[in-house]
């Protein structure tokens, strides 16, 4: 075929497809080509590094923000304590003249329910344990006592209460057990 008819059906779109031996014998681009095809080529590279740069960039900057998220993270639960610091303060200065202790326990008596609320907010409750049977995952126990009037595995003093913050245990209450009825009072038979 000659150039003339190869031109002639690339026109009209008989032969469409070139074979890769036509492809390797074809003259390589003109040199402008090339150098438009290196520019291009170095102006994505450049994209891609300004692209890396700008992700770590983010990513070093969510962590920076991550940290001091974190290192703030309590500061609402700091300044809710600082009002139990206050009353405290009030109170230590009313004990100081104070004539009673009336009105000495009823200051300690509202700081409490001061720092209860503000741990409540926290989602943080008290596990109640006194008349609850004795449950490994709520309580530890510190002493087993024997007693006729509550059954054994039941607790019957707190020692220390117990803390669950959004429904788990972050310390278990420290309790006193019932053993049940004294060894000694089943044996008066001889």
């Amino acid at each position: 075929m000659s150039d003339e008819a190869a031109r002639e059906s690339q026109k009209d779109g008989s032969d469409a497809a070139e074979s890769p031996a036509e492809v390797a014998a074809q003259p390589p681009p003109p040199a402008e080509e090339l150098e438009t095809l290196r520019a291009e080529v170095e102006k994505l590279r450049d994209q891609k590094l300004r692209a890396l740069a700008e992700a770590r960039n983010a990513q070093q900057r969510a962590q920076r923000e991550k940290e001091l998220a974190l290192r703030y993270a309590e500061a609402d639960f700091a300044r809710d304590l600082l009002v139990v610091i206050d009353d405290l303060e009030r109170t230590i200065d009313s004990a100081r003249t104070a004539e009673s202790l009336a009105p000495v326990l009823d200051g300690v008596r509202i700081i409490q329910e001061h720092f209860l609320d503000v741990l409540k907010k926290r989602g943080i409750q008290q596990i109640e344990s006194v008349g609850q049977p004795f449950d490994p995952a709520l309580h530890e126990a510190l002493l087993q006592e024997p007693s006729t009037d509550v059954p054994a595995g039941v607790v019957t003093k707190e020692l220390a209460r117990g803390y669950r913050m959004h429904g788990r245990v972050i310390r278990a209450a420290r309790v006193a057990v019932s053993g049940g009825p004294p060894a000694d009072a089943g044996e008066s038979g001889g």
